[in-house]
């Protein structure tokens, strides 16, 4: 089994290991079967579980994905529990935020408790305290009248640009 602990903050290259922990470092690349991260951050993370602590990244993909006063701009999971932690996009099979917020997230299960909160919801189940500016029926809606509003706007420039 190979365990990596601590690597250097100037190596922002890949990590290809079994086990990776890491403690206020930085890396670019993880591949693991298990991501553990305490005031630290990646650019890309890619394993089996993910556990977060006050920690950032830019993509995690992940069968499991655990944060906690993290913070991430894309995570795909089968499960994913966020507790006080910010989130661009967040994708899973079963979702459980807790004071947390997410700009788009999206699940077939989805429990979220007070203090939780997206702009965009897409769900098949919720539960829970749910405060979202855009919910499923919603965010169809606002994709469709953008997409007519931009197809518009292009065929409007398409028809003065041939003049």
């Amino acid at each position: 089994m190979s365990e990596t602990e601590n690597p250097e903050s100037s190596d922002k290259g890949t990590m290809d290991a079994e086990i990776v922990t890491l403690s206020g470092s930085e890396i670019g690349t993880v591949e693991a079967e298990l991501v553990k991260m305490e005031q630290g951050g990646a650019r890309r993370i890619i394993a089996g579980d993910v556990d977060l602590r006050t920690s950032g990244a830019g993509s995690i993909s992940a069968e499991t994905a655990e944060m906690a006063f993290s913070a991430a701009a894309a995570v795909r999971g089968e499960i994913v529990s966020v507790d006080r932690s910010g989130l661009g996009i967040v994708v899973g099979g079963k979702m459980h935020l807790s004071e947390s917020r997410a700009a788009l997230a999206a699940a077939g299960k989805v429990h979220m408790d007070e203090g939780s909160s997206t702009i965009f919801l897409l769900a098949g189940d919720v539960q829970g305290s749910v405060n979202t500016v855009f919910d499923t029926r919603g965010s169809l809606a606002f994709g469709l009248t953008a997409g007519l509003a931009l197809g518009i706007i292009l065929l409007i420039k398409k028809l003065f640009d041939r003049s």
